[in-house]
This record gives structure tokens, sequence and C-alpha cells, in this order.
């Protein structure tokens, strides 16, 4: 299931998030803030993308694909869903952005080794099986020298615990939701051959409108903080030359 895209909203009716959904949640002012800080942190550490060849991994409705073909970069979107790649395709063509979409999944890649400067994926891992495979497959596909970066949920925020309860309540999502940190995420990386050399925690409010509103402009001030309250972990890999 490959469901990557901005965080998934802290909850739902019923817990299913598709592309109605994330628009109502990018509509919404807690849905606009976070986003936006979350873009910020994974195209900082992406750094310059001009005619880089750049893969978002579950990509779901395009946030990452169009935000690298923007940035200059020669996009493709990965996902499993087809009602996703549809938004997704839509979205790209009224931003005036080409960007090349691909249903596949995230572990199961249709590209050759060596492939991609730059990988992306956000909140993917949280939601997949065997997240090792997934990073497996990035680091393949990736060019020696390349860059992946992993944007997950973090594990030590009031965002995770709001998603937990719900998934104590009986959410089907959030039931078998991984919450991450920093060192299972670096972990992971080095699993799969990728040194991890640089990462951003952010969003370090909880999950309430006014709140996020008084505190997003100065979000980057807690960076001392780490992961501790962080609700989404940002890290940056390289794989070998």
């Amino acid at each position: 299931m490959n469901t990557s895209r901005s965080s998934p909203p802290p909850s739902s009716s019923a817990d299913t998030f598709g592309p109605p959904e994330y628009a109502r949640w990018r509509q919404s002012t807690l849905g606009r803030i976070v986003e936006e800080i979350e873009r910020e942190a994974i195209f900082e550490l992406a750094g310059d993308l001009q005619g880089q060849r750049v893969l978002d991994l579950g990509c779901g409705d395009g946030t990452y694909a169009i935000g690298a073909a923007f940035r200059g970069a020669e996009a493709v979107g990965v996902d499993l869903s087809d009602a996703m790649l549809t938004a997704a395709r839509k979205r790209g063509e009224n931003c005036g952005v080409p960007v090349e979409w691909c249903l596949a999944r995230a572990e199961s890649l249709p590209f050759r080794p060596g492939s991609f400067d730059v990988a992306i994926a956000v909140t993917l891992l949280c939601l997949v099986p065997k997240p090792l495979d997934v990073v497996a497959e990035a680091g393949r596909v990736l060019r020696p020298g390349g860059v992946l970066i992993l944007g997950e949920l973090g594990r030590y925020s009031s965002w995770a615990l709001w998603r937990r309860m719900r998934g104590w309540r009986g959410s089907p999502l959030w039931s078998r939701a991984h919450f991450w940190s920093f060192r299972e995420i670096c972990g992971l990386m080095r699993q799969a051959g990728i040194e991890a050399v640089e990462s951003r925690g952010c969003v370090h409010f909880p999950p309430i409108p006014f709140v996020a509103r008084a505190f997003s402009k100065c979000d980057r001030a807690f960076r001392f903080l780490g992961q501790a309250g962080a609700a989404f972990l940002a890290v940056k890999g390289e794989k070998p030359r």
C-alpha cells in the first residue's frame, strides 16, 4: 500500500485517506501549515534539484514530485493507487509542470539500477509491512553518490499519541502504523547500504489549529530539540560512490 504524500491528517470519520480527504486536509488551516513546514524540511535537505532526476516513492497525489519539477528536476512519481495517480496527474497539469507518473510498487520498481539522482519517500515507511525492502529498492535505483530523503512520522510527539489513540479505538490505519525515531530511520538506511548524513525534526506543536497558527513561524527555533516533540522527521542519506 503506497500512501506517501504530505503527512496524513490525524483523523477522519473513517480513517481512510484518498484524494478527497487530502484535498480537504490541504485546505484546512492545520493541513496548510503542516504541509508547508514538512515540504520546506524535505526540499531543504534535497538542495538544488535543477537538472536532477528525482523519484517520489509512494507519491500519492503528487506533492513532492510536483515540488521537485517546480525546482527544475526531471520528476517521476510512483504509487500503487490509480486514484492517487489520477489526482496527481490532474494537480501536475493544473500547476503546469511536467511529471512522469508510474503505477508500481515501491518494493519492486520498474527502473534500472542507477536511474535517479535523488529519491524521496514521505510518510510511506510508516504504513508498509517491509520498510527495509522499500529503502533497499530506493538504493538500487539511485546512482552512486545519489541522495535518499525519508520523511516519517515521529514517535515522540503529541501527534503520534493522537494517532495511537485512534488505533486503540479501532482505526485499521493507525492500529498498524509505525512511528519512527531518528535512530530507527538511520539504522534502516545503514542496512540498505546508505549513509545518513543530515536530519531535521519539525512540527513541534500539537494538532490544534490555533496553536499551529501561533507557533508555526517559530517552529525552526525548536530544531535544537531534535526528535523530541517533533511530529515529522526528515533524514537525508547518501549512497556510497
